[in-house]
């Protein structure tokens, strides 16, 4: 299943970025690439929902975003590099939350994920008293478990560790093999050398 990107535009006020763009998205992973302020982080935002774009179709397999917002919601996770907006939970009870968001969340793989990411001090903390590299490390641990059929981390390895940094690159080197789901990534560190050498390159700017 592709996702399809037809006639996009979108940016912000009196700044468009992205001007009756397309593209089709095949399963596996795609590393996006580009200047700064070239659009990379914006395409992310619009295909995961957090920015609206006035004008374009956005398509995976048969939902529409546009008719089917939820149901894309579901279908589309983006892990963006802010911090996050729920500083009241505990670490565990955000994942929690988006348990309860995506229908396909695997707990299982989150505990797999935030134990390889060093998650299991701060589990039970608040994540207001989270540093920003481990709420960085909650967030994609989370995100990684909803099982949805698109993946969009935007700057995955930065403010993080190094160790967390090589798990990391372990999970994009696999998804680089993968052949159902759909992995689109910005990142100007470095990916692992799998993910190098089989992801899809696109150059915005």
């Amino acid at each position: 299943m592709n996702l399809t990107v037809t006639g996009l535009h979108a940016g912000y006020p009196g700044r468009p970025v992205l001007a009756g763009w397309s593209h089709t998205f095949a399963p596996g992973l795609t590393w996006v690439q580009g200047p700064n302020g070239c659009g990379k982080s914006t395409l992310l935002k619009v295909l995961g929902g957090a920015l609206p774009a006035p004008f374009g179709t956005l398509r995976l397999g048969d939902t529409d975003a546009r008719h089917a917002p939820l149901a894309w919601r579901q279908a589309v996770g983006w892990c963006g590099p802010d911090a996050l907006v729920f500083g009241h939970l505990h670490a565990d009870e955000y994942a929690s939350f988006l348990a309860g968001l995506y229908p396909r969340f695997d707990v299982a793989i989150y505990d797999r994920v935030a134990d390889a990411l060093g998650l299991a001090p701060w589990r039970g903390a608040r994540i207001a008293a989270l540093s920003s590299g481990t709420q960085r490390k909650l967030a994609l641990a989370a995100m990684l478990a909803t099982g949805t059929a698109v993946l969009l981390l935007d700057e995955p390895l930065a403010n993080v560790d190094a160790a967390c940094q090589d798990e990391l690159r372990a999970l994009l080197d696999a998804a680089a093999t993968q052949t159902e789901r759909i992995w689109i990534v910005t990142s100007h560190e470095p990916l692992g050398a799998t993910a190098q050498a089989r992801a899809g390159r696109l150059v915005l700017g």
